[in-house]
């Protein structure tokens, strides 16, 4: 590898993703636990960082503050793209990242569904036009929550995917699934019904955490991308040179 590249970290809610791009080539992927060899291993001469963080990580924060040479990307960094956002200060980087990919890759109007903690919806447009979008609740969250907020539903957010799904469902378990997951189903089915409605030549792009469990699931073709916050991340970084 060359002595020069791009260091993408993306710090979500429940994960963190690195990965190291030379130009826009990912050339490596690092799990959370190898965070703290990337910094040992990149912390040199010829390689760039940038961060997105949706949380707050003392350790981490403390040891991007002393890399010479990184940018951490806000609301008031400056994008490939235009927000038109009434609220641009609480606009989650995630999402703004994940835009820039899908508008970086596609160069059309495109839906960007990223499914992890919660469910977000975004759309930018052929123009490059960041239009907003729309926040629900991610999968388990809607099983924790009505565990919760009644008295005597479990909580199978940590059981799931060892309980059948049906469209009838014969225990409560299984039906608690199979509401929360077709739930999800189904919005995201809704969701690209009506975005396709105004946006006709529209690019569906599902990224995230949870996105392989809902990828083979929905009616509209749809791009599946694991990679696409930290393509947008490069994007943005080398955008910023």
């Amino acid at each position: 590898m060359k002595n020069e590249g791009n260091v993408v970290v993306d710090i979500g809610n429940s994960k963190i993703k690195t990965a190291i791009f030379e130009g826009e080539r990912l050339v490596a992927r690092y799990t959370a636990n190898q965070l703290e060899e990337v910094f040992q291993q990149y912390d040199k001469p010829g390689y760039r960082w940038i961060f997105s963080s949706v949380g707050e990580d003392p350790t981490v924060h403390s040891q991007i503050s002393a890399l010479p040479d990184h940018l951490i990307l806000t609301q008031d960094t400056p994008l490939p793209i235009v927000l038109d956002y009434h609220t641009p200060e609480t606009l989650g980087v995630d999402r703004i990242a994940a835009s820039v990919g899908a508008f970086h890759l596609y160069k059309k109007d495109c839906l960007v569904i990223d499914a992890g903690t919660c469910i977000t919806y975004d759309l930018v447009d052929k123009t490059g036009v960041y239009r907003g979008g729309a926040i629900a609740p991610g999968l388990r969250m809607r099983m924790k929550a009505m565990a919760h907020f009644t008295r005597r539903l479990p909580d199978v957010s940590t059981e799931w995917e060892e309980i059948p799904i049906r469209t009838q469902g014969k225990t409560t378990r299984e039906c608690l699934v199979t509401g929360a997951f077709d739930g999800v189903v189904h919005e995201m089915d809704g969701f690209i019904e009506a975005f396709l409605k105004e946006y006709k030549d529209l690019a569906v792009i599902l990224t995230g955490g949870d996105a392989n469990y809902f990828e083979s699931k929905l009616k509209a073709p749809i791009f599946a991308d694991f990679d696409l916050v930290l393509t947008g991340l490069n994007t943005i970084l080398n955008y910023n040179k």
